[in-house]
């Protein structure tokens, strides 16, 4: 490495020495150092325009993607990028520090349900929230805020066992129920998933130009309008559907199995063949669960459902596969094993938190049978800790509930996740509405005449004049990333930070509204009993006389 000691200054005209700093510019490319100086208020945007500008370099890529970036050879966690929007004077900087002068952009290995993997450019800079935006748009997947990154262990090899030894080492060290991590494994929570923080950049999740991660459907919330229309998105979905039947994430029955192993060979396969398709030709592992792979006669039974299918094309086998995974009760639910307590006792039990895109669910960990539902619009806030999860559904039920947990932080950020997907998607329904809603002032009017017992009174709702009523009716997006950090939680605190709903204040504000339709019906409907009564009396009464 060459070290060039000759100082620069940039922007140090009539600026005193203490707004003034020496950096050393280290250049990858070209494995030279130069020492250059610079005026703290600087825009890191500026600082690299001037790197350009006075230094010889020989880059033959677009300067645009290079950029400044603290490198931390012993904690690369701790690695990070200059924001050019910021300041010099933003980042906590020194006389002589180190800063690379490098292109942003580098090689990311995904690897998609289907076992392919592809390599794509990524900007090393961006969140995996902004990542998102173009990987997804880059494989032609609409709904980029539905998928997300998870690290791909199984391509982890000795090299990186360290990497997944820090990935895991927290849930490892939190776990030592034996029998909890057995039924963990049988019940396939999603415990153990490496789902990637989107508030953070890929670097500081220790994910290198080694690494590979897969792509996944994270929010099952719009995947019902996935067909022939959308081949790579059906692929996606259709292989995450398999997969579950398969490794019993979703529990079917036998016959269930047979129709979805049937289907499978259809699209696999293409049409039957019966001098090409005879049992011993497939592996009954990759097409059924493995608590009717040995089965008598199981695979007789898979060929006379795949002879069914005759006609069937790969596309249309598998919009009719998900349209049946999704008509089991366990699709769309990502599962969590908990602890709970049991009522009426001092001990906790083992039991299944699910959440799926418009409820919270108690499910038995034996069966996967549902014992209770709580819609999301009856959430009103919930808390995470280190060590535990705790709902709060307001009115709508007497007490909070809460299990013991370890992964209180991902199921909050799942219910958050969901929560924000429903508020976007509800405001761009209200915003294409408000778009077509022209009031013509020319319209038609028409004038009703409205019996007495059927009129409501119409008033305005003014507030008093002197206080300001102020409703926030939509926030902004949120990042779904690390919520709070487990060392905000004092010892004697044992609930973490509070979220509150926005769905369940418009759910409420939609129920009393809706209490008070009610209340005006009721009342309505009382008068004209009245009116209907004293016309009958007077009738009998001309009658009587």
């Amino acid at each position: 490495m060459v070290k060039n000691n000759s100082s620069t200054i940039m922007n140090g005209n009539n600026h005193t020495s203490e707004h003034m700093i020496t950096l050393n510019i280290h250049i990858p490319h070209d494995n030279v150092i130069h020492s250059m100086q610079f005026d703290i208020q600087m825009l890191i945007n500026d600082i690299c325009y001037n790197i350009q500008q006075h230094l010889l370099m020989t880059i033959d890529h677009d300067l645009s993607e290079y950029g400044l970036f603290i490198n931390d050879a012993q904690h690369s966690v701790r690695s990070y990028w200059l924001d050019p929007t910021k300041t010099l004077n933003y980042y906590a900087l020194k006389n002589e520090d180190h800063v690379e002068y490098k292109n942003r952009y580098r090689p990311l290995k995904i690897r998609l349900l289907d076992g392919t993997v592809k390599t794509i450019l990524i900007d090393d800079s961006l969140i995996v929230a902004q990542l998102m935006v173009y990987i997804c748009t880059k494989f032609g997947i609409a709904n980029y805020d539905e998928y997300s990154l998870v690290y791909d262990i199984d391509t982890d090899d000795s090299i990186n066992n360290t990497k997944t030894a820090t990935l895991l080492r927290d849930r490892s060290l939190q776990r030592t129920d034996k029998k909890m991590e057995e039924l963990r494994k049988k019940c396939h929570t999603d415990d153990d998933t490496l789902w990637l923080d989107q508030s953070k950049t890929l670097r500081q999740q220790n994910i290198d130009e080694q690494s590979t991660v897969i792509l996944r459907r994270k929010y099952f919330f719009s995947d019902t309008n996935i067909d022939q229309r959308d081949p790579v998105q059906l692929n996606l979905l259709y292989v995450q559907c398999r997969n579950a039947i398969i490794d019993g994430t979703h529990p079917v029955t036998y016959d269930e199995a047979i129709q979805f192993s049937g289907l499978q060979c259809q699209i696999q396969f293409g049409d039957y063949e019966e001098s090409k398709h005879k049992p011993g030709i497939i592996d009954i592992r990759d097409f059924l669960p493995k608590e009717y792979a040995k089965t008598k006669n199981v695979e007789k039974r898979i060929f006379l459902e795949h002879k069914k299918h005759i006609g069937l094309s790969e596309l249309d086998g598998k919009v009719k596969y998900t349209q049946l995974c999704r008509s089991l009760r366990t699709y769309g639910v990502t599962f969590f094993l908990v602890k709970e307590k049991m009522s009426g006792k001092n001990k906790l039990v083992p039991r299944l938190l699910g959440v799926t895109k418009d409820s919270v669910v108690r499910v038995d960990e034996r069966t996967k049978d549902f014992i209770q539902v709580w819609p999301l619009t009856h959430v009103k806030r919930w808390t995470a800790s280190p060590n535990t999860f705790t709902l709060d559904f307001g009115d709508y039920a007497s007490a909070y509930y809460s299990v013991q947990t370890h992964e209180g932080q991902q199921i909050s950020q799942l219910i958050a996740g969901y929560i924000d997907i429903i508020l976007k998607k509800r405001k761009d329904r209200e915003d294409k509405t408000a778009g077509n809603d022209i009031v013509d002032e020319e319209a038609t009017m028409i004038e009703d005449i409205i019996a007495p017992g059927k009129a409501t009174i119409i008033e305005p709702n003014c507030p008093s004049f002197d206080h300001v009523h102020q409703k926030n009716v939509y926030s902004p997006p949120i990042i779904r990333g690390t919520f709070s950090d487990s060392t905000n939680h004092s010892d004697h605190q044992q609930q973490g930070n509070y979220f509150s709903s926005q769905i369940y204040e418009q759910a409420k504000s939609l129920s009393n509204n809706q209490h008070s339709n009610d209340g005006t019906m009721l009342f309505s409907t009382i008068e004209n009993a009245r009116n209907t009564t004293y016309t009958v009396q007077s009738q009998l009464a001309r009658e009587l006389q």
